[in-house]
């Protein structure tokens, strides 16, 4: 197992930074964890009947959505798909959520490390 440091930048979209660095560096599969912050998410809530997620949007105000808790994975798939699953849980001055990361927009960053495990995680986990 090796573990890469990644500091996602401002106004950067956290999936789409996280492939780039995924891609760039061939990893495979492996864990996400970090903390930091958000100026915007959107959350999901998976429903399993209709396999689709109920969507909520945050916006950060006079404070960032503060990552309290991000944790999830990533798997490369054939053809080079990157797949990331993440999960967070935001505080706020009224309270926190947490849900299934949709879309995020670091702000001022985020710190993330990245646990590759260098095996192909796809026999195991069918993200979508």
């Amino acid at each position: 197992m090796h573990v890469y440091t990644v500091k996602i930048p401002e106004k950067n979209i956290v999936h789409d930074y996280l492939k780039e660095y995924i891609l760039a560096r061939g990893l495979r599969g492996g864990i996400i964890i970090g903390i930091g912050g958000l100026e915007y998410a959107e959350l999901g809530y998976f429903n399993p009947t209709t396999r689709n997620y109920h969507t909520k949007e945050l916006k950060a105000g006079e404070t960032i959505l503060e990552v309290t808790s991000l944790i999830g994975n990533y798997i490369v798939k054939q053809g080079g798909y990157v797949n990331i699953h993440i999960h967070v849980t935001l505080s706020t001055p009224s309270g926190a959520i947490g849900g299934h990361l949709l879309k995020g927009v670091a702000l001022p960053f985020l710190e993330v490390f990245l646990m590759e495990l260098n095996e192909d995680l796809s026999k195991v986990f069918t993200h979508r």
